[in-house]
């Protein structure tokens, strides 16, 4: 008895020694679980249940001067996978791949689908990459993304991004104007807020204005369970909303755009309006363009390069610099006004041609021809400008050039008078162009310059000048307004900054008459833009961009018109014309003033 007693108190004591240790594993596991690995666990347990993730601010809308919709936004969305998530077994791949390659756009695939499952296995063996999430596919639409969510329970880890994409829901194109977003450079990813694969602003209004446009992004949490299934926002956790980007309101008239867009269809050139009073810029069309709608997504590496081979990226009214021709004539007639070296009644006698006696060869003078063969007669300075007489030009210059060899340099001043050899101030992206002085012709055309034959090229607009029809239409405006307009400007509510000129008043006035001449007066090169209820002054022009040539001709008309008391200015430039089409930029011109003036104010 006594055996079985103490046998019994044995099994007891074993049995609480036992319980006892058992007790105290789970104490010293919960110990250590609670308090030792407090943050990991809390960690672990978090990441299976949270993810917080940044969100995307919608950029701000472009509009046109009256407020209607330019550019918005339409989303897009990113496919991301959380390998932490991510099971090989339950995910079905077949399905996931199907849908994606069904999308109307996307980009191509980050993580192509033969290295998908080793892709994502292979991130979630690491711990620093297990719970960041892996993009697989950029640029999906709605119904893509309300497919895969759909079947959202066969692919565990799934997770999405939206991608606030422009939206263009109008025919206006202004290409040039607005600008494009593309893809972050690697140089910015993780600088000034930008992720690897965010887009930013390029070119015109979306790159100058950036900063403006593209607002805020915010955090949030996401509910994902251990399966993997996104459940979209815990809403009982703190979120910071993202911040909208400013709108932008442009200058533009929406109506008069699409004219001048339409005008320069299968044409290469440029056309601008202006209001020279203000400043604003009410047109401006660059062709040929490109589609903006093409930037909606991924754009096709072909395309692009097919767009740079046709020079399409280039905004031919800032950036494209040609010869101005005979619309330079106007700043040979301000040099004339002002300086009086030669008596402003001088008349010379235009015979088509005009003889240079070339010292280096005698008897065989250089020939400097008119566009006229038959000679305009007797011309004075007014008739030089109605009729675009060259040879009046080159008899006056290699006059003054007698007087003084360096006259290069007081023509090279009055152009910059007149905005030439500046750039204007616009908000997008423009060149100076180039008016030669001579200490650029010296660099140029060596030491034994300056020489004689130089300058009757030079005072109409051919040789080394180089003008933007922006520059050209700025010297209209300031005419114009006799010497006091304002830098063109494509924002509304962006104060006008003055543009004067220290041109006496007189001459101001001599030149207008002159240009109201040329469209009003019979032997005005501009007759056919005659209107006998409105007032309108204009300088056409041609250049040529070879010597001597009749082929790939710049045909120019810049101007303004007058009407129910308001200004507007134009220029027009048609590139690659010849002797036959030279005259397009009236043909132009023509039909968007009668538009204009079909409008009423406006």
């Amino acid at each position: 008895m006594k055996n079985n007693f103490r046998d019994i108190t044995i099994r007891k004591e074993n049995i609480f020694n036992f319980m006892l240790l058992v007790f105290v594993l789970i104490t010293f596991r919960y110990f250590y679980i609670q308090v030792i690995r407090r943050d990991f666990f809390k960690e672990e347990s978090g990441d299976n249940s949270t993810r917080l993730i940044k969100t995307n601010s919608p950029r701000g809308f472009i509009l046109d001067r009256d407020g209607r919709v330019i550019v918005s936004n339409r989303s897009t969305f990113s496919i991301l996978m959380y390998p932490v998530h991510y099971n090989d077994s339950l995910f079905d791949h077949n399905l996931f791949f199907d849908i994606i390659n069904k999308a109307n756009k996307r980009s191509n695939f980050l993580i192509k689908e033969d290295y998908f499952i080793d892709s994502l296995k292979k991130s979630k063996k690491y711990r620093t990459k297990k719970y960041k999430p892996v993009r697989i596919v950029n640029y999906i639409d709605f119904e893509t993304k309300a497919r895969l969510m759909e079947y959202k329970i066969h692919f565990p880890g799934l997770s999405f991004k939206s991608n606030p994409a422009r939206f263009y829901p109008n025919n206006l194109r202004l290409s040039h104007v607005l600008g494009y977003l593309r893809p972050i450079p690697s140089e910015k990813y993780d600088i000034d807020g930008y992720d690897r694969n965010d887009s930013w602003g390029r070119q015109g209004i979306e790159g100058r204005f950036e900063n403006i446009l593209r607002g805020e992004k915010g955090m949030e949490f996401r509910l994902i369970d251990v399966k993997g299934i996104d459940y979209g926002r815990d809403t009982q956790q703190e979120i910071r909303n993202s911040k909208v980007g400013s709108d932008i309101q442009l200058t533009i008239d929406y109506e008069l755009q699409l004219k001048i867009e339409d005008l320069l269809k299968n044409q290469n050139g440029s056309i601008i309006c202006m209001n020279p009073e203000n400043g604003e810029v009410l047109a401006m069309a660059s062709s040929p363009d490109y589609s903006l709608k093409e930037f909606i997504g991924p754009l096709k590496q072909e395309l692009w390069d097919q767009w740079k081979e046709d020079n399409r990226l280039l905004n031919r009214a800032t950036m494209g610099k040609y010869e101005p021709g005979s619309l330079y004539k106007l700043v040979a007639f301000v040099m004339f006004m002002e300086e009086r070296k030669i008596p402003i009644d001088t008349k010379v006698f235009c015979n088509g041609k005009y003889e240079l006696e070339d010292q280096s060869n005698p008897g065989k003078p250089q020939i400097y021809r008119c566009w006229k063969k038959e000679g305009h007669g007797e011309v004075d300075l007014h008739d030089a400008i109605m009729k675009s007489c060259n040879v009046y030009f080159y008899d006056m210059i290699l006059k003054y050039q007698e007087k003084d060899k360096y006259i290069i340099n007081v023509l090279h001043k009055y152009a910059e008078e007149l905005g030439f050899n500046e750039k204007t101030g616009i908000e997008i992206v423009e060149k100076k162009g180039r008016i030669p002085d001579s200490d650029w012709m010296v660099r140029n055309n060596g030491k034994r310059w300056p020489k004689r034959g130089s300058m009757p090229n030079l005072i109409i607009g051919q040789g080394a000048n180089a003008i933007t029809p922006l520059q050209a239409i700025n010297s209209i405006n300031l005419i114009a307004m006799d010497g006091a307009t304002f830098q063109p400007k494509l924002i509304l509510d962006k104060p006008s900054v003055p543009f004067n000129s220290s041109i006496d008043q007189y001459v101001w006035v001599k030149l207008k008459e002159a240009m109201y001449s040329v469209v009003n007066d019979e032997g005005g090169t501009g007759i056919s833009l005659k209107n006998n209820d409105f007032i309108i002054r204009g300088k056409t022009g041609t250049a040529q961009t070879t010597s001597s040539s009749i082929e790939n001709l710049i045909s120019w008309f810049g101007g303004y018109i007058e009407y129910d008391d308001n200004l507007m200015s134009l220029l027009v430039m048609v590139e690659n014309t010849n002797s036959d089409t030279k005259s397009i930029a009236k043909i132009l011109s023509k039909e968007l003033i009668n538009f204009q003036l079909s409008r009423g104010e406006k």
